[in-house]
């Protein structure tokens, strides 16, 4: 749960730090978050100011990494009563769920590599990319979607020894696959973290995020007199942190390799490592250009960057950024069409 492992004193720490009242209390949905706001009321007693609590619509919810590949894998089944649960909570329609999964590359480098087997005896048959997430979206308009979404976000109960089941030989591909299909079928975020210490800078941006926001839309909807308001409103637990802002560039140009490097992040299916290598081979874009012009061929352009090197995970082998990225990195430095179209999948 929230509590039980080890290492979520930081995130206690965090929530400690911040200027504002929480509680552990007994959730509908086991290890979720939610917030509360204290809003004064225009009515009045003898007894002073009425104060009106309202629940927000967010809910964070923590799955454990064993137990989100179990509900993973049973997205992925034909039999939905995997994931279907007889009724659905109350209200939970105007509820907005996003997933927590702290340290799920950690417990899959954990596992045995006796559980990882690929061998075709083990192998799990998964129905193709485009039949499955058809499939899932015809049955999600058949069933009751609310049902299918509290019972993807319950965390269920696990035994510490329980027996490895075929969810472990699911690849990245197909739990690629099935977040597809939870985010199309239930409309959920999943966010991945690798350390307690960013769930907790997680939840202190969702609490900054939320506690600002009826001031932004009374400032969009009535005027400069909100705006100012929401300049005066001191928020002290909302402060700044390096998870929510952009990378700082001073004026010695300190900073720009990071934002150059967040700049081929947004590439789709390009991971930090890989984005570091290429900015490290290429500091700038003007370097990179600098280097496609040096190039006597176009097909020699379109593979500058294949061959650059990408450092894995410990245990794992070192791959190179490939042809298919090149080529997609090639086009958007040269290219003048505004309408064309860089990935091809």
């Amino acid at each position: 749960g929230l509590l039980k492992d080890p290492g979520s004193d930081a995130w206690v720490k965090v929530l400690s730090s911040l200027d504002c009242k929480y509680s552990f209390e007994p959730q509908a949905i086991p290890c979720s978050i939610t917030w509360r706001r204290h809003t004064p009321s225009p009515l009045s007693t003898p007894d002073g100011p009425v104060v009106k609590t309202e629940e927000e619509k967010e809910v964070l919810v923590l799955v454990e990494p064993e137990d989100f590949l179990k509900r993973l894998f049973s997205l992925t089944q034909p039999d939905l009563n995997q994931v279907l649960p007889l009724a659905g909570l109350e209200g939970s329609s105007t509820k907005a769920y996003s997933l927590a999964v702290v340290g799920l590359d950690a417990y899959r480098r954990y596992v045995p590599g006796e559980r990882w087997r690929r061998g075709s005896e083990q192998r799990v048959e998964i129905t193709p990319r485009r039949e499955l997430v058809c499939e899932r979206l015809c049955l999600a308009r058949r069933c009751n979607q609310d049902q299918g979404r509290q019972q993807a976000l319950s965390p269920g109960k696990q035994s510490p020894s329980s027996q490895p089941g075929p969810e472990l030989a699911m690849t990245q591909e197909e739990i690629l696959e099935a977040l597809v299909v939870l985010q199309l079928w239930g409309n959920i975020d999943v966010l991945f973290l690798d350390t307690w210490q960013e769930f907790g800078q997680h939840v202190s941006a969702l609490t900054k995020a939320i506690a600002k926001r009826p001031y932004k839309c009374s400032g969009a909807l009535q005027g400069r007199k909100e705006k100012r308001q929401l300049e005066s409103q001191e928020l002290p637990f909302c402060t700044d942190g390096a998870w929510a802002r952009g990378a700082r560039v001073e004026k010695d140009g300190t900073g720009l390799w990071q934002v150059w490097k967040r700049q081929i992040q947004q590439f789709n299916r390009v991971s930090p490592a890989t984005a570091a290598a290429i900015a490290e081979a290429y500091p700038s874009p003007s370097l990179l250009v600098q280097a496609y012009e040096e190039c006597s061929t176009e097909d020699e352009k379109l593979h500058l960057l294949s061959d650059i090197p990408v450092k894995s995970d410990v245990g794992r082998k070192d791959r190179r950024v490939g042809p298919d990225l090149s080529r997609r990195i090639y086009l958007f430095m040269v290219s003048t069409d505004p309408d064309l179209v860089l990935d091809l999948s």
